[in-house]
């Protein structure tokens, strides 16, 4: 079996759990060889392998205050561009396609008739089992069938609620990692600017806390005060996250499962206009975990000052049972 895998570079989440499946697809026997295509330029890590098809695809530009700027998102919308890259791979020499929400994939396997396994957070919002959230899921479904039409799908979320959801894939560097709580909290928050994150904790209130921020822009580590911020870099914020007493983070799906994983005290702030994001906010909602609308000094004070770790959730790591899905269904469908 040939396999054709695309992955989503809009966040790092897609690439950190690819790595994990791709490595772990490539040992099973009945598979030939498994090329990457890969789209999107807003992620911040390498994937450790060769990428056989790299594309603009489709990115979301971000504003001020932890919004996703439509607008920006449009105009950078190349429709050729989008065309161009679907013809430019040979879609017809695989057997599989298997897109962690990549839509030059979907789109491709579409149109030349190739068998497509969708993967990813998003697919579980598709379950309807998922909660009603105000017309989110019925929007969620019209998106997905637009943007990443598939033929079967492989859900992730923190809760098993359907029989084709699984619990999130963990990296191993967070499985076989030694778990601290050190007097720090890590905030990862890329929609909002070092200046807006810096003006909420000079607040003299913060002044008994330490924090380690994680930035978009600064190109070396640099500390004012009990404030340190990092550039993005995977090996030192996994470091960060497996010492840290707590971390802040958006609505992103797989930073907050390895926070889950680690059970480390957590405050979710999802990013305004981002559907997903929104959904996993009201089940972690549902399971006691923190939310707020914005990272504001009197959320984060309440917050900081609850000694109570709300991360009690026991999440198993599913790999097997995801990867096992992954051939049952890709033989099914190449079969028919």
């Amino acid at each position: 079996m040939k396999i054709l895998y695309g992955i989503q570079a809009t966040g790092n989440g897609h690439i950190t759990r690819s790595i994990e499946i791709i490595e772990q697809l490539a040992l099973e026997p009945e598979i030939e060889r498994i090329d990457v295509v890969i789209s999107g330029n807003n992620a911040d890590i390498q994937l450790p392998r060769d990428i056989n098809y790299n594309c603009k695809g489709i990115s979301f530009k971000y504003g001020k205050e932890g919004k996703i700027s439509y607008l920006k998102s449009f105009a950078k919308l190349d429709l050729y561009a989008f065309v161009k890259s679907i013809k430019s791979i040979p879609f017809k020499k695989y057997d599989l396609v298997i897109s962690d929400y990549e839509p030059i994939s979907c789109w491709g396997a579409k149109i030349y008739n190739i068998p497509c396994i969708g993967i990813g957070n998003i697919y579980a919002l598709t379950s309807k089992n998922f909660p009603r959230l105000h017309g989110l899921k019925l929007k969620t479904n019209i998106v997905t069938k637009i943007l990443c039409p598939v033929k079967a799908k492989i859900g992730m979320h923190f809760t098993k609620m359907d029989d084709f959801i699984y619990y999130p894939v963990v990296r191993k560097e967070i499985r076989n990692a030694t778990i601290t709580n050190e007097n720090f909290i890590l905030i990862y928050l890329l929609t909002y600017s070092d200046d807006e994150l810096m003006n909420i904790l000079r607040d003299n209130r913060f002044e008994d806390y330490k924090f380690i921020i994680y930035s978009k822009t600064e190109k070396r580590p640099n500390t004012i005060k009990n404030i340190s911020i990092f550039p993005l870099n995977m090996e030192s914020f996994t470091m960060h996250l497996t010492q840290c007493a707590g971390i802040i983070t958006a609505g992103g799906f797989q930073t907050i499962s390895e926070a889950l994983y680690l059970h480390k005290k957590l405050l979710v702030i999802p990013m305004k206009g981002q559907p997903e994001q929104k959904a996993n906010a009201s089940i972690l909602e549902k399971m006691n975990v923190p939310i707020a609308k914005n990272p504001d000094a009197a959320s984060l004070l309440k917050w900081l000052q609850d000694d109570t770790n709300n991360n009690h959730i026991e999440m198993k790591n599913d790999i097997d049972k995801i990867i096992h899905r992954i051939m049952d269904i890709g033989h099914a469908l190449v079969e028919n």
